[in-house]
């Protein structure tokens, strides 16, 4: 009989079983590795994508996330719709002005329940130009663990800087129901003004598992320092060209008059040493109601008129870059963009009586010939460039008339 006819003898079968059940012990193992490996370079990829994209958010809507003074929860939207963190329940409440805070960290969604996905992920998923439920779940198919700091105050040039610093962090595959606090994971804050140190760190502690965690980083104060160049170097261009204006409008004028005001005109309203202000000055005073109203309201991210301001009221006696048909932005040869903030708000503009002060008791800082104090009605002129960053902060460039 031809033994091919006959098939594999029960010997050969077992033989061949063996021999694949070896293969297997050995090849399972490095297939299993790759298949982590892979999971893990795209877990890497994927929070790369996730910083990106939060910063790209944080910088678009950075005087609405550092406005809410939220702890926990970093807001995208001025009526509380978009976040991410800890939920809500921590707007308004203290500022980290000194000292440390550790976080606690929340699923950017409930595993199984991708619905349940955190909502501020939409406005990081915009910037980042993806979906959200992928910048929210890591290579493994878990959701990845979201860590906001308090609300954080520091300083810049000067001025109070207020920040959020968000942390996002994967277990690496490790099974759902570890956590990064059975882990002995840390994500601590700190604001220390003696030895000028802000900002918050992950600590992965000394587990096994938690050595091999993936975890990236957003600084909001890189962001808001960043905003706060930007504006800051907007406002002194703008000084400067004002300065010049005045100092132009006086050689301009045959008289050369060193008592007159040339940054403005008089307000009709004037009843002190009107005749001082530049009568060809295009430009009118911000003061007595010129422009929109009274004050230089700015303006909320929602559009309401309602501004960021110390205290009980906005600004007396100053306006908007763009007051009284752009006269402004126009006789210095300035842009609408020039004139706006790197939070995208316009300029305000104080060279009239009492602008600078706040509302109720408008006895300001300019000096001008129809000042409310006798102590500022000579020369040296001024006037001041302002702008308000996150929490009510005001920006603000003095400009002196020269002559």
């Amino acid at each position: 009989m031809d033994r091919r006819a006959q098939g594999f003898t029960l010997i050969e079968m077992l033989f061949a079983i063996f021999i694949f059940t070896l293969l297997l012990g050995v090849l399972a193992p490095v297939f299993m590795q790759a298949l982590h490996a892979s999971q893990e370079t795209a877990t890497e990829a994927r929070m790369q994508e996730l910083a990106k994209g939060t910063k790209t958010a944080y910088a678009k809507d950075a005087m609405v996330v550092d406005t809410t003074g939220a702890n926990g929860a970093l807001v995208f939207t001025a009526g509380h719709s978009q976040w991410i963190g800890n939920g809500l329940n921590g707007i308004n409440t203290d500022v980290l002005t000194d000292g440390t805070e550790t976080v606690t960290p929340a699923r950017a969604f409930t595993p199984g329940q991708p619905q349940s996905i955190q909502p501020g992920f939409y406005a990081i998923a915009g910037a980042a130009g993806n979906s959200p439920l992928h910048l929210a779940t890591d290579g493994f198919g878990q959701p990845v663990w979201v860590y906001v700091s308090p609300e954080m105050e520091a300083q810049y040039d000067g001025y109070p800087l207020y920040f959020h610093d968000v942390g996002f962090l994967s277990t690496n595959g490790l099974p759902a129901g570890i956590t990064p606090q059975s882990q002995g994971v840390t994500y601590t804050c700190t604001v220390d003004p003696a030895n000028d140190q802000y900002g918050c760190a992950f600590d992965l502690g000394t587990q096994k598992g938690a050595q091999h965690d993936l975890v990236t980083q957003v600084s909001g104060y890189a962001i808001e320092a960043h905003l706060y160049k930007v504006t800051l170097q907007r406002m002194h261009k703008v000084a400067q060209a004002y300065s010049s204006y005045f100092t132009t409008q006086y050689l301009a004028n045959p008289g050369r008059n060193a008592d007159i005001d040339y940054f403005a005109s008089a307000d009709p309203n004037d009843g002190t040493n009107a005749s001082y202000w530049d009568t060809a000055s295009v430009i009118t005073n911000s003061g007595n109601g010129n422009g929109p109203g009274w004050a230089f309201p700015g303006q909320n991210p929602d559009g309401s008129t309602v501004s960021y301001y110390y205290g009980s009221g906005a600004l007396c006696d100053v306006q908007p870059a763009t007051w009284n048909n752009n006269d402004f932005v126009t006789s210095l040869g300035l842009s609408d963009a020039s004139v706006t903030s790197a939070w995208g708000f316009l300029f305000g503009v104080g060279n009239g009586p009492n602008s600078g002060s706040a509302a109720g008791t408008c006895n300001g800082n300019d000096r001008d010939p129809s000042s409310s104090n006798g102590n500022l009605q000579s020369p040296p002129y001024t006037a001041f460039i302002y702008a308000w960053a996150p929490s009510g902060v005001l920006l603000a460039d003095p400009v002196i008339g020269n002559y």
